[in-house]
């Protein structure tokens, strides 16, 4: 399990979530769907301990709703909490890709620049456990 898998299972998460127009692999030049999210590392902490190694990634899923602050994007923000919540907790390993989520979520509703345009959104930070086993025992 690594960085980069931890992220593929969260991504797939909010991948199944109704609502989203278009879940990006990775941050595109530009936004032009709407509502759409991606999944990007936030920070992590990294440690051995003897028996392989542990991690903890904080992932964060960035959804945005509206290229303006609008009172039509302000409310159709509100259904995000409970569907990335529910869609997180349907699977705690995240379909295998790490040892567990570690709650709770945290989440952020603002305005998120993107390319120098403000978009109404919702950013959540969700913290993985990773478990790896040392080499020799694999």
């Amino acid at each position: 399990m690594s960085l980069e898998t931890a992220i593929g299972g969260v991504r797939a998460a909010v991948a199944g979530m109704a609502g989203l127009t278009r879940v990006y692999d990775d941050p595109p030049a530009s936004l032009s769907e709407f509502p759409c999210a991606f999944v990007v590392s936030a920070n992590g902490e990294m440690s051995d301990t003897g028996a392989g190694g542990l991690a903890f990634h904080s992932i964060a899923i960035e959804i945005y709703q509206a290229p303006n602050i609008t009172a039509q994007a302000v409310d159709g923000a509100k259904v995000w909490p409970d569907r990335v919540f529910a869609a997180l907790r349907a699977d705690p390993t995240l379909g295998g890709t790490v040892t567990h989520i570690r709650w709770p979520i945290t989440y952020q509703a603002l305005g998120l620049q993107y390319n120098n345009v403000t978009h109404y959104g919702m950013r959540f930070v969700c913290t993985v456990k990773v478990l790896e086993q040392h080499m020799s025992d694999i």
